[in-house]
Formats: C-alpha cells, structure tokens, sequence
C-alpha cells in the first residue's frame, strides 16, 4: 500500500507545570485528557493523558498530554516515543522554565523532529510583556528543531489564536509519511487496567506494522505469547490497528499482574529484552561529565531501567560531547538499533543525555580491532559495509538471523544488504560467510585431512566427529556436512577423506591387514575379543585400531558386538547353514540353531541377531524364521 494522508498523525505536549497544556489540548478536542481523580482534585497532570480530534481535511489527531512537574519526568519520557509532533507550551505570563528547557531536551534526544511552539494564556499579560516572552521563547528554542517552526500566540478560555494553531496542524499533519503496512508491529505501552468481562486491556501508540483481532503477539521482554481478543481506536472497535494509531488492545492469555507499563507488544520473535546495549551518548549542555562506570536511568520508549555507563573513547565524557559507549542493563529493556534513549542521573534525577541504540546483546572489548569503525557505520547506516565485514571477520558462518540481529533488522530482512556483498558465500542451513573465509577454511580442512591420512595410511578416512571437533567445534551438523560437500570431501559412512575410495596401501601395511584378518577368520564362528587379538599379535594399539576400521569399512568384517567381530568367510558359512535349516523345517530355536552352529547359547544368539539385521531372519519369540 502506498503512503496514505488517512492515517492519524500523534501529537504531543510539553512544557513546565500549569503552563496550560492540557486546557490547550480541550480547547481544541473538547475533550479533558486529565483522567485521574487526582489529577481533577489538584489541578495538575500527573500521568499521560489522551484526546483525539478530526482536522477539517479528515486526519485525525491523536494528543498525548505530558505532565509538566519534574517529580514525573519519567512519565512525560514516557509519551513521547510515539510523537510525530510536538506542541512546546510557555505560559505567557511565567515564560521559559526549568521544565521548558529541560522537555525541550528530551524531545530532540529522544527524536522528535516536528512541532510548533506556543504561547499560552496571552489574556493574562499585557502585549509588552506578550512581546519579551515571544523574544525569550525564541532564544530557548534557538540551535534546536523547533527554531524555524512557528510560534503562536493563544489562549485557550477565549479562544485567541485557535484557528490558526488548527491550520499550522493541518500543516504539519500533511508533512508526515507513514508506510502503515511494513515492518513488524511493536506497541510500546503506556497503561495497563482490566475491563470487567473482558480482561486485561492495554493501550499505548502503535510505531510500526499493525495489529489484527485474533492474531497472536508477544509481550516483550516477558518473553509470552498472548492473543489480540480485540481493538479499539478512539474508543471504536476494529479488527485491525495500524502504525501511528493510539490502540487499547484487549488481550487473551495474559493477567493483568503479569504485564505492565514498559513492556512493548511486537510481532513474535522480532524483538528481545537485552541488557547489553552499545549506543552513541551524547551529553547535553551543563551536564556534569559522565566518568566510566558510573550508574544512571535509561529511559526508552515506555520502560526505564538502571544501568552503568562503559566508555570505549576515553574515560570521561564532557557536557556536549558525544561518544560510543557500552550500556549494560540491570533489567532488560525492549530493545533494537535506531531506538532513541534518555539518560538520567542516578541522584539526584535529572536528564543528561541521550542517544540512539547501534547494537543490542554483544559484549566487545575496547581494545577490539575495527570495533568503533562498526559501530560508525552502524551510527550511518551502511548495512553493506557491515555485513561484509561481519562475515569477514567471522570465525565460522553465520546464521542469517544472527546478521539480522547484528543489523539491527527483523529476521529476514537482512536478504537486500547480504545480496550487495559480492563476497557472501551461502551454506547450508541458512548460513553465510565471506567466501574468502570459507575458501581457507577449505584449505585448512584438506591439509589437515591429507596430513592425518597420511600419518594413518592404513585408516579408511578420518572420522567425521573427529575432524568436527578439530576443524568445525560447535558448529551445526548439518552445516558441517553441507561445507564439507562443497569442498569436495568424500563422505563414507562415520569417516571422511579426499578421494572416492580408501588409498591403496604399502606392501608393509598391506601384510599386517592380512595379517590380522586372517587371525580373525581362523577363528570361524567362535572369535575372541579384538582386544585377545590385539594382544596375541602385538600390533601397536593405533595401528590395529585403524586396520579394524578399514576391514569394517571393505565388509571383510562383520560385528557381533562392541569388541566382538567374525569374518565375512565366517558370516557367509554360518548364515547358509542357517538359511538350509530354516529352509527345511521353516522355523527352528535359538537351541537347535546353536547346535547347527556348533557355538555356545551366547555366540549363538549374538550370530542370530546379526542374521535379524542384516534382513535374513526373523525372530519369533525364541524361533527364528527365514524373512520372506
């Protein structure tokens, strides 16, 4: 679906207590977005706050009020992740306060990029003061994103200055582009309540992808997935919910104990709970410096944590100065590249700084080679550039999903970067590497093969659980097997080598596997151990180890059990005077059997149960009969 005008545009407030946000927001929906009894009792906005109104060309605004006292910053950090716009409201007759500048920073830390500034309650003073304020606010927002943006002049119980506040809405409502239909659905949330007959409900700004009646989500990081019962979008039900609607989403599976405010609904498996985030911080002005290690609050979409501040360029970060630092978490937040983050003082609370997130869940080192050039092309964007250089620097392939975790992408979406980089080598499995990674890999695995086959020239190949432990630790088995075939390695039941059949042996090598062969076929049908054997002819341990596994391997020996083995002459001489009994009297027990043979009951039975394998007898009870 193309780009569409039809689809709700979220705007937000923001400035210092009783600067008149949320009179200014009824004055233009008619609708009261304090919804606590506190909040009516005291005057003031505490919590979130939300109304919604049609503009005249038929967008709707969807508003979140913020409260404006710094005891709940944290709130108002809350309801900015799903601003599309910014009102910046100064009361005309206290002008620019702590809380104005302090908002003002966080809406630009947290990427707010569009917005008016108004000026409030106007009727109040009289124009020459109307006019040092105008001047004032102008200074306060100068350097920022709202320094070309418009600044008015109303007051929300007279009604002055509202029609035009609606046009320049209209205005910037018609500047924003959503792509309702792409990407994975996450829903950070911002209230948590029950419904009496219904449930646990939740409500928060849909920023990506949509949501569906009956279709299942996950709540993140609790790790659950629950059902979507049903949708509301201003207080209508739908059956779907789309990128940039204000949503109460009634869920099944989940009570309303187990989920709270911070925790985000996203399409399953698109998004984790991390607690090791590596972003670039930046500092605001008059912050104080920010020294390795020490503690602050995160703040990112709706949830906040605790965490501690590791640097990689420097030990200490200065006011206005920004860095790539390392974040680790003491409680994990729902959390992927390109997300905006506030940083907060542990105490007192104040904001400090913020950023963007470039990689989630992967601890590095400071002294990592190539490590802050990744994370500048993470911070820019080049996903090429990075997924080159994650295959080549990769000790082993890499799973497609682990690349898209590396990019910051949902599963799947890696394809478009991996199919620009001319070097991507595709295996097995859904594994990639750098070709040339991979070409060596090839190199190193035939040498070390070629070498081991020629120090054990009487083996029939090299064990493949040997050669994964030497040449492929911890890799998938199917992802060894495929690389192996690729590279031309002969497979031969549990052993690998380079040629289609096993090297012909050296007159010396090839005596002593007569040798041993023959000690075992004078045996018949009653073997001693392969160790009694080993004994007797005091062959080295390999080497008659690796003699028995080539005779295994030619079918020159059958095994009887661990440690126990008969020729073939033997096998053939025994299963025909098996077959020409069974054949006579159609079936016959193990005793008779054993009396054919001329063994002991338990040579018997293990001779009779390699019959059964090899499909030539089968066994009833304690009679045997002829298979077909």
């Amino acid at each position: 679906m193309a780009i569409e005008n039809s689809y709700p545009v979220v705007i937000g407030t923001a400035g210092h207590i009783d600067h008149g946000k949320t009179t200014l927001v009824k004055a233009l929906t008619g609708q009261d977005a304090d919804r606590l009894p506190e909040e009516k009792r005291r005057g003031i906005t505490i919590d979130l706050g939300f109304a919604h109104m049609p503009l005249p060309s038929g967008r709707h605004l969807a508003f979140i009020d913020v409260p404006g006292h710094e005891r709940f910053i944290r709130n108002m950090v809350a309801g900015v992740h799903g601003m599309d716009a910014v009102l910046l409201v100064v009361a005309a007759d206290e002008g620019v306060m702590p809380q104005t500048v302090e908002h003002l920073a966080i809406l630009r830390l947290l990427g707010v990029r569009r917005g008016l500034t108004v000026i409030t309650k106007a009727d109040l003073v009289d124009d020459e003061m109307l006019e040092l304020v105008q001047s004032l606010v102008s200074d306060a927002v100068h350097g920022t994103f709202l320094q070309d943006a418009p600044l008015l002049v109303v007051d929300a119980v007279s009604g002055r200055g509202i029609p035009p506040l609606l046009r320049h809405l209209e205005e910037i409502a018609g500047g924003v582009k959503r792509n309702v239909e792409t990407g994975a659905a996450r829903l950070p949330i911002d209230r948590v309540f029950s419904v009496k007959g219904f449930g646990t409900v939740v409500t928060g700004t849909l920023v990506s992808g949509r949501i569906a009646v009956d279709e299942a989500v996950e709540a993140v990081p609790l790790g659950r997935t629950v059902r979507v019962r049903g949708l509301q979008v201003h207080n209508q039900s739908v059956a779907m919910a789309w990128s940039g609607q204000r949503v109460a989403v009634n869920l099944a599976g989940v009570e309303r104990g187990d989920i709270r405010r911070g925790d985000v609904l996203a399409s399953p498996g698109t998004l984790s709970g991390v607690e090791l985030v590596a972003v670039e911080l930046e500092l605001i002005a008059g912050s104080p410096a920010v020294v390795d290690g020490i503690r602050v609050h995160v703040h990112a979409g709706t949830d906040e944590a605790l965490a501690r501040v590791y640097l990689f360029e420097g030990r200490e970060l200065q006011a206005g100065e920004r860095a790539f630092v390392e974040l680790r978490l003491e409680a994990p937040l729902a959390l992927k590249r390109w997300d905006h983050f506030l940083v907060r003082a542990y105490s007192p609370v104040f904001t400090i700084g913020g950023g963007i997130v470039l990689e989630v869940g992967h601890h590095h080192r400071r002294r990592e080679e190539g490590l802050l050039e990744h994370w500048r092309r993470l911070r820019d964007g080049d996903d090429v550039l990075i997924a080159a250089d994650l295959l080549r620097h990769a000790q082993a392939p890499l799973e497609a999903r682990e690349i898209a975790s590396r990019l910051g992408l949902v599963a799947g979406e890696e394809g478009d970067a991996l199919a620009r980089v001319p070097s991507a080598c595709y295996l097995d499995g859904g594994y990639v590497w750098d070709l040339g990674c991979f070409q060596k890999w090839v190199e190193s695995m035939r040498s070390g093969l070629s070498a081991y086959l020629s120090q054990r020239p009487i083996k029939p190949g090299m064990p493949i659980e040997e050669a994964k432990t030497k040449f492929a630790v911890n890799w998938p088995t199917r992802l060894f097997r495929g690389a192996l075939e690729r590279a031309g390695i002969i497979f031969d039941r549990e052993w690998i080598r380079l040629d289609e059949t096993p090297a012909q042996l050296a007159d010396g090598n090839l005596r002593e596997v007569e040798r041993v062969y023959q000690a075992i076929r004078d045996q018949g049908l009653k073997p001693e151990s392969l160790e009694a054997i080993h004994e007797r002819l005091r062959v080295a341990t390999e080497q008659f180890d690796d003699i028995v596994e080539r005779l295994f391997l030619e079918g020159r020996l059958l095994r009887l059990e661990d440690g126990l083995a008969i020729s073939l002459h033997a096998y053939q001489q025994g299963r025909d005077m098996i077959v020409g009994v069974l054949r006579e009297k159609g079936r016959a027990s193990t005793g008779e059997l054993k009396e054919v043979l001329g063994v002991g009951r338990r040579l018997a039975v293990l001779f009779l149960e390699l019959l059964d394998r090899e499909r030539v007898t089968r066994r009833l009870a304690d009679s045997r009969e002829l298979v077909g």
